[in-house]
């Protein structure tokens, strides 16, 4: 279930990294204020393994959003790709995908 969230459809397509298969949850909370009620700030996430088929690497990226982008897929998934796929390059882990989301192929 994990690793439908970066294909097409998935709220976190934006973590995708092309070759590479991935698990990710994405997740958006409302922060708390000094009151003890909701202050309208968020606070969202992306947490993934790569690759999914033989995990190496976990990373979880925690944004503090501008007001208007506060999802966990548009926020936190574009700064978790930018992270991973340099770092799996930077380890020399092989690619792994049948399927990119990044060219819609098999």
């Amino acid at each position: 279930m994990l690793e439908s969230d970066v294909l097409p459809g998935g709220t976190g397509i934006k973590a995708a990294v092309p070759d590479y298969s991935l698990a990710t949850k994405t997740g958006t909370a409302e922060k708390i204020g000094d009151s003890g009620k909701c202050d309208g700030g968020y606070i969202n996430y992306t947490a993934g393994i790569a690759p999914a088929s033989h995990p190496e690497v976990a990373l979880m990226m925690i944004n503090y959003p501008p007001a208007g982008d506060h999802f966990g897929g548009s926020g936190a998934a574009p700064m978790f790709s930018n992270i991973i796929e340099p770092v799996l390059k930077h380890m020399n882990i092989a690619p792994d995908v049948i399927y990119s989301a990044s060219s819609d192929k098999y």
